[in-house]
Formats: C-alpha cells, sequence, structure tokens
C-alpha cells in the first residue's frame, strides 16, 4: 500500500526533526520501501513510501525514543492512501 505521511512539525525545525529521522532509517526499512522525504518549508514535510509490513511499522511508530521525540516537538503525523 503506496501512502503519503503529511508531517506537521511545530516544536522544532525541519532539519532537526530530520536529524532525528534519519536515525532510524535501518528500522523503517524492515517495513517500508521506495521512501522520498519532501521538505515543505521549516515545519513540515512530505514522505511518500510503500508499506510492507503494517503492523510491524504501527509498533515501531510506538516505540519510546519515536514517541518521546514526536510529543517533545509536538510533532503531527496524517497518513493518505495514494
Amino acid at each position: 500500500m503506496k501512502v503519503m505521511a503529511k508531517v506537521t512539525i511545530s516544536g522544532c525545525v525541519y532539519e532537526e526533526w530530520k536529524v532525528f529521522y534519519d536515525s532510524y532509517q535501518a528500522d523503517r526499512a524492515r517495513f517500508i520501501k521506495d521512501e522520498t522525504v519532501l521538505q515543505q518549508g521549516d515545519h513540515a514535510a512530505e514522505v511518500v513510501f510503500e508499506i510492507i509490513d503494517l503492523e510491524g511499522l504501527k509498533d515501531l511508530s510506538q516505540r519510546g525514543d519515536i514517541s518521546d521525540f514526536e510529543t517533545k516537538n509536538g510533532i503531527v503525523v496524517d497518513i493518505e492512501p495514494l
């Protein structure tokens, strides 16, 4: 399933979010493929990818360090099918 994640960043800037996002790329690669990240200004991004393991991706998104970073930095992710 191909999707677009619209990421709204309110507690930091895109570059800080991207550094953190890239830090768990190898983990994401187990659950998604063909990922493209597009900066949409200083406080937003669009990420397009194909999900190959939805349950694994859900579990990853609930991991403590990811959840903590998103809460601390006001990260909101809305996912739309493509």
